[in-house]
C-alpha cells in the first residue's frame, strides 16, 4: 500500500497553558531538546510517512520559521478560522486536494513509535491505550470487539465498559477519508466548533474503524502546565524503551 499523507493538527490556541501558550504554540514545546511537532515528523518518516501536512493557525508564523529545520515534504496549510472553528474543521483543511489515505496526529502529544504499528490497508484504525490517568482524557467505546462506536470525556457516558483512551493516532483509508471530507463537512455546517472526534464518530455510522488496543503505550498529551511536567516523565520512559 501506498504511505499516507499525514496530516498534524496544529492550530489550537492553547489557552490552558496560559503565558507560555501566549508565546509558543504546544506543538513546538520542546522536551528532550527537541519540538514536539519535530519529534513526530521523525517518528513518521521512519514509518516510511514522507508526506506530511502541518494545519496551523494560532502563531502560525512561529511554524514558518521552524519549517525549514524539518526539509523536503513538510508543508504548511493555515487554517484562517482557527479562532471560531475547531479541529474538525482543520482536519478539512488539511485534507484539502489530499484523494489518497491519510494519517491524523495531534500535534501537543508524544508517543512511542509503536502507535503507529498497523497496516496502512483498507481498513482505518485509531490507537488507543490503557489508562493513564493524566487529566483530560478521551475515553473510546467500541461495537463487537474492536469497532468504534463512541467516544467522550465522560467514563460514565455510556453504561458498559470504555475500550481505552484516545490517543490521538489514526489512520484512514482512502475510502475513509474521502467519506471523512463529506461527514465532517456536515459536522461542521452544524457545530462549527466541533473536535475532530466528533466528526470520527460520525464517520463511524458510517463505516468500520478499527481500534486496536496497546495497554502499556507510553504517551502524553499537553494541554496546560501539569501535563507538561506528566509528559517529561513519559518521555523518558519513551526514551528507555527505545535504548533498551
Amino acid at each position: 500500500m501506498t504511505a499516507p499523507t499525514a496530516i498534524i493538527l496544529a492550530a489550537g490556541r492553547g489557552l490552558r497553558m496560559g503565558p507560555r501558550g501566549v508565546l509558543t504554540p504546544k506543538g513546538l514545546l520542546t522536551l528532550g531538546g527537541e519540538t514536539l511537532v519535530g519529534r513526530s515528523i521523525a517518528t513518521l518518516r521512519r514509518r516510511g510517512v514522507e508526506k506530511i501536512r502541518i494545519v496551523t493557525g494560532h502563531l502560525s508564523d512561529a511554524y514558518e520559521a521552524a519549517a525549514a529545520a524539518w526539509g523536503a515534504g513538510v508543508e504548511l496549510r493555515y487554517n484562517p478560522l482557527y479562532a471560531e472553528r475547531g479541529s474538525l474543521h482543520s482536519l478539512l483543511v488539511g485534507m484539502e486536494d489530499e484523494a489518497g489515505s491519510c494519517m491524523v496526529l495531534e500535534s501537543d502529544m508524544i508517543y512511542e513509535p509503536r502507535a503507529l504499528d498497523f497496516p496502512f490497508a483498507e481498513t482505518s484504525w485509531l490507537t488507543l491505550s490503557g489508562p493513564t490517568g493524566a487529566g483530560d482524557e478521551v475515553y473510546v467505546w467500541t461495537a463487537g470487539p474492536a469497532r468504534l462506536l463512541d467516544m467522550s470525556k465522560k467514563a460514565a457516558h455510556r453504561p458498559e465498559p470504555h475500550r481505552g483512551e484516545l490517543v490521538g493516532v489514526l489512520y484512514l483509508s482512502r475510502e475513509e477519508a474521502r467519506l471523512m471530507r463529506e461527514v465532517g463537512a456536515r459536522v461542521v455546517a452544524d457545530a462549527p466548533k466541533a473536535d475532530y472526534e466528533a466528526g470520527l464518530v460520525a464517520l463511524a455510522a458510517q463505516a468500520t474503524i478499527e481500534c486496536p488496543r496497546i495497554g502499556d503505550l507510553a504517551w502524553a498529551e499537553i494541554d496546560d502546565e501539569a501535563m507538561l511536567k506528566n509528559a517529561e516523565g513519559v518521555m523518558r520512559r519513551i526514551e528507555g524503551a527505545s535504548a533498551a
